[in-house]
């Protein structure tokens, strides 16, 4: 991939890697797969996040982890994981992390749909699940303003990223972050956590 030592120095430094569309590994056929799926599958409105942060957003779900990973709504997620089961996506997402492509587990995948006015709430991954070690972020959506994801530092200082039709943002859950409020039109992004562990949810009662 090109520039990839930029983008793994800085996940490394920046707890983010934002990887445009034209140097993605996902075709254009698969992003549009990715996005007719997402916008067709049954949602929820969502006030409250997985990890207990404030949120006003249209949710759907194709694998939860309330307890254990358990995959949802078949009819839909059968072909959507079947993309992100690419060996290119584990070998990326692998080769970003360190670690062995064999120990790469998808516990959480779903669809957010932010529209005008609406919003992510400030929260860390890892209260949702302590074994999430990155959140990756494919954006399907096209025409929209606001709506930047914000990565928060250790001194309070933050990095904002505005993503791109077909771009995909790979998150340390480590790293506060929030999606800021949404001023145009609607934001659509495929999100799924990754994990080397696959057992029982281990976050804490």
């Amino acid at each position: 991939m090109e520039n990839f030592s930029a983008h793994k120095k800085n996940y490394l430094e920046k707890g983010t890697a934002y990887i445009k569309f034209e140097e993605n590994i996902f075709t254009e056929k698969e992003i549009l797969q990715l996005q007719r799926i997402c916008f067709a599958v049954p949602k929820e409105h969502v006030e409250i996040g997985d990890a207990g942060e404030s949120n006003y957003l249209k949710v759907g779900r194709f694998m939860t982890d309330t307890e254990n990973p358990m995959v949802v709504n078949e009819g839909f997620s059968t072909s959507l994981i079947q993309i992100l089961n690419k060996n290119t996506v584990k070998d990326l997402i692998s080769k970003i992390l360190d670690i062995n492509e064999n120990d790469i587990f998808y516990r959480r995948i779903q669809f957010n749909e932010i529209f005008e006015n609406c919003f992510v709430g400030l929260h860390l991954d890892t209260d949702s699940n302590p074994d999430y070690l990155a959140a990756c972020v494919i954006q399907v959506g096209k025409k929209f303003e606001g709506g930047m994801y914000r990565v928060y530092q250790k001194d309070k200082s933050y990095f904002d990223y505005k993503p791109d039709y077909g771009s995909l943002i790979i998150s340390d859950c480590r790293y506060p972050h929030e999606v800021t409020r949404v001023s145009k039109g609607v934001r659509g992004s495929l999100v799924f956590f990754i994990s080397k562990f696959k057992g029982k949810n281990r976050r804490k009662a």
